[in-house]
């Protein structure tokens, strides 16, 4: 009488099944092993969705071991990235919409293609890496033994877990630091710079009030007497005057009765002058509160301080700045007292 047949459900599993456990280690086996099957049995592997590959794609390719797909991955996405970022901004028209739509679908598709064609990509390179471990060994219990050795293993996937902890820590941290330094420190980019420069270059404005009281010179040559004495009383009160050089130097070689009657009028008309007047630039900040800080610490040192809101390329920023003065050696004598509090100061002609 013939023996009963043996059940299916503990039937030996043939030599490729087994050849594809050892390969395939002891993470998740029993969800590749019938896709392989169905790979097998069309004679290709087609397209299936695998969801570790699409959302954690490096991280899928590093623990399945497959460097060469996994190098091809990591070229081709920084690849588009950086050319969307670098020559696409020359390109196009409007960068701050088209980059973001080119750099979407990017994203979408480094998740879409792995998602799509990782089981086809993981069952490729175990079939070679069966194909050797068979050359290599006299039995196929060998060749199980020696793919067992090199497959993906739970203490891999709990060190690529620990690697990916650290480095987002490592990334949150470099963020938050940034951020805070970014915000702590005053801004002043290239147009306040010009602000601050450009105006104090024109200065030619000195050797004009001497041309102008010659001709009064020849009106009054009757009273020689009666002026000389009062020359030196007109040249003191006008000495204390920011700019003595310009008043003295037209007194000495030129007729004394002559020049009474002139350097009156030019006194008064260097004093009324209050459209030149100076300022110091403190600083621009990105962070309103920052310069909110800097203003209080101004007015409470008794500087006339006051803030501006100004656009810029990055968005809004507030500017921080002290005056005005009547004159260059009042706003030096603040921009030395800002300086004292460890601030910025930079003085201009308004």
């Amino acid at each position: 009488m013939p023996a009963p047949s043996q059940p299916a459900a503990i039937a030996p599993e043939s030599a490729t099944i087994a050849l594809y456990r050892a390969a395939l280690g002891t993470v998740n086996v029993g969800r590749y092993l019938p896709v392989f099957e169905r790979f097998d049995e069309e004679g290709r592997a087609g397209p299936s969705w695998n969801w570790a590959a699409a959302l954690l794609t490096l991280n899928w390719l590093v623990f399945r071991q497959l460097w060469g797909t996994a190098l091809v991955y990591v070229a081709a996405v920084e690849g588009l990235v950086l050319l969307v970022l670098g020559l696409g901004r020359e390109w196009l028209a409007r960068p701050s919409l088209a980059e973001w739509g080119f750099l979407g679908a990017i994203l979408v598709l480094s998740c879409l293609i792995p998602g799509v064609y990782g089981n086809a990509w993981l069952h490729a390179d175990t079939r070679r890496r069966m194909t050797r471990a068979v050359r290599e060994a006299k039995t196929v219990r060998e060749a199980c033994a020696a793919l067992a050795q090199r497959a993906s293993s739970r203490k891999r996937l709990l060190g690529l877990v620990v690697i990916n902890g650290v480095l987002a820590v490592a990334a949150v941290g470099a963020y938050w630091g940034l951020s805070r330094w970014v915000g702590d420190r005053p801004v002043l980019p290239t147009e306040a710079l010009s602000e601050v420069v450009a105006p104090v270059e024109p200065a030619p404005r000195v050797p004009v009030p001497p041309v102008e009281p010659v001709p009064p010179a020849p009106t009054e040559p009757v009273d020689p007497p009666p002026a000389t004495p009062p020359a030196q009383p007109v040249a003191d009160p006008v000495a204390p005057e920011p700019t003595p050089a310009v008043v003295s130097a037209p007194l000495a070689p030129a007729t004394v009765p002559a020049q009474v009657p002139a350097s009156t009028p030019a006194a008064p008309q260097n004093r009324a002058d209050p459209v030149q007047s100076y300022a110091i630039n403190v600083g621009l900040f990105a962070d309103a509160g920052n310069a909110d800080r800097v203003l209080t610490r101004l007015i409470d040192a008794g500087l006339p301080a006051y803030i501006q809101v100004v656009d810029s390329p990055n968005g809004q920023r507030t500017r921080v700045r002290v005056g005005p003065f009547a004159s260059r050696a009042l706003a030096d004598d603040a921009a030395a007292r800002i300086r004292a509090l460890g601030l910025d100061a930079l003085v201009f002609r308004q």
